[in-house]
Order: structure tokens, then sequence, then C-alpha cells
């Protein structure tokens, strides 16, 4: 098996880098005593309001294309 940590010629995505970087921001502010849990539930929440902003989208996109049928 290859070990990742000496190879340089793995690209991290865009979006990898600013929910690492917005996690550890929040990490660091809340200074958890167990760690683990703390970011289960970190991401937990981060998953949820992911969820929510979907389902918001695809809510407008469906009344926008509804409203544009009786036009």
């Amino acid at each position: 098996m290859d070990s990742i940590s000496g190879r340089s010629d793995i690209e991290v995505p865009d979006e990898l880098k600013y929910i690492m970087k917005e996690y550890a921001k929040n990490l660091i502010r809340s200074q958890p005593e167990d760690l683990l849990q703390w970011s289960a539930e970190y991401f937990r929440a981060k998953a949820e309001e992911e969820k929510l902003r979907k389902s918001e989208k695809t809510q407008e996109e469906n009344e926008e294309s509804n409203e544009s049928e009786y036009q």
C-alpha cells in the first residue's frame, strides 16, 4: 500500500481546502474537550445545512418552473 504522506503530486480540491479551513477555524475557536465528538457534531450540522440548502434551492427552482408554465 502506498503512503500518501510522502507524495507531493496530490492535488487538494478547492472545496476541500475551504471545508478544512472553516473546520480548523471553528475548532480553534471552540477548544473542545472531546475533539472527536465535537468534530462529529460539527460535520453532522454542516451536512444538515447542506441538505437544507439544496432542498430550498430545489424548491425555488420548482416554484420558478411552475410560474413560467402559467405565463
